[in-house]
């Protein structure tokens, strides 16, 4: 993957945010699968930790940052979010420290727009770094969880936009 193509992705997001919403343009969740799983965050594709149940993600993968809601559900079902909403650090030092916060994207009734938010700043965010910097510097300080709720947030755009 080139260096610039995380930003360019959550560019494409942002400009295009209310087509995915209005159902002119079709989401693929496959594309931030494929960055997640290009980071190497994780040992194996992302697809396969949402598959997990909550209880074993939790054990096995989590940096406890999500407030899990069921023990045997499956990981796809979660509702809750964690927000990559900044970075600082040095980057020459490579100590950087990626700030999170809660998303509660489904309050009132599930929100696609707010899914679209976390993940097109969480890959803006993701995306500077590795432009200035590389992969291994994201793969080494992210929040496994906040990795996570990229997936979980396309994943569940994907289903939205199917059921309508």
């Amino acid at each position: 993957m080139e260096r610039d193509a995380i930003k360019q992705y959550a560019d494409w997001l942002q400009t295009n945010t209310d087509d995915i919403i209005a159902q002119h343009v079709k989401f693929d969740p496959n594309k931030v699968y494929e960055i997640i799983d290009q980071l190497k965050i994780f040992k194996k594709p992302v697809t396969e930790i949402m598959a997990m149940t909550e209880e074993d993600y939790y054990q096995q993968l989590s940096d406890h940052k999500l407030t899990l809601q069921g023990e045997r559900d499956v990981l796809t079902h979660l509702q809750d979010r964690v927000l990559i909403n900044h970075v600082d650090g040095s980057i020459t030092q490579r100590q950087i420290h990626f700030s999170y916060n809660h998303e509660d994207n489904f309050a009132g009734g599930y929100s696609a727009r707010k899914d679209l938010h976390l993940l097109t700043y969480g890959l803006k965010v993701i995306g500077a770094v590795v432009v200035i910097s590389d992969f291994e510097l994201v793969q080494e300080n992210i929040s496994a969880d906040a990795a996570v709720s990229l997936a979980l947030a396309a994943d569940m755009i994907s289903r939205w936009q199917d059921e309508q």
